[in-house]
């Protein structure tokens, strides 16, 4: 567990079931995660449970939890691509957006996962997104066919 000075970083569990399925019913939280379509509410649990797959060899993906009202917010961490490459991947309710949550959360996951190198892709038309990249250090070096789309490829040595 991480504690920032507003969130919680914590690995999921069963009971974040409903709460991160009321998250993906927004076609706003999945729109630019990967081939930006949703998730059937019957597969969140699996969603869950890939989520904590991912724990191991440094790395893992936190459930992120807003301490004041103890509300989860989306998720923040790193996880390993059949590829071998690693990547720091993030999604937050859009209630989170704008308040700087995403980069808080980042830069604790960056601090607690030696994984370095990593990647980061993003739709060029996330701006928010690729701001909290160039934040906590990304550098842009392109754009990279990734879901069948051209997105915007990031590394951090």
């Amino acid at each position: 567990m991480i504690n920032t000075e507003r969130l919680i970083l914590r690995r999921f569990t069963v009971q974040d079931e409903q709460e991160y399925a009321d998250i993906w019913a927004s076609p706003n939280f999945y729109r630019y995660l990967g081939t930006g379509t949703g998730i059937p509410k019957e597969s969140i649990g699996r969603m869950i449970d890939m989520h904590e797959s991912s724990w191991g060899y440094g790395l893992g993906t936190y459930a992120v939890i807003e301490q004041a009202s103890g509300k989860l917010i989306g998720h923040c961490g790193v996880r390993g691509l059949p590829c071998g490459r690693k990547e720091i991947l993030y999604a937050y309710s859009e209630d989170a957006w704008g308040k700087g949550y995403a980069t808080e959360a980042a830069r604790a996951v960056l601090a607690a996962h030696d994984a370095r190198p990593l990647i980061a892709v993003s739709y060029p038309e996330n701006p928010g997104s690729i701001a909290v990249l160039k934040k906590v250090g990304f550098r842009h070096v392109g754009q990279e066919k990734m879901f069948g789309k051209a997105l915007e490829s990031f590394i951090l040595d």
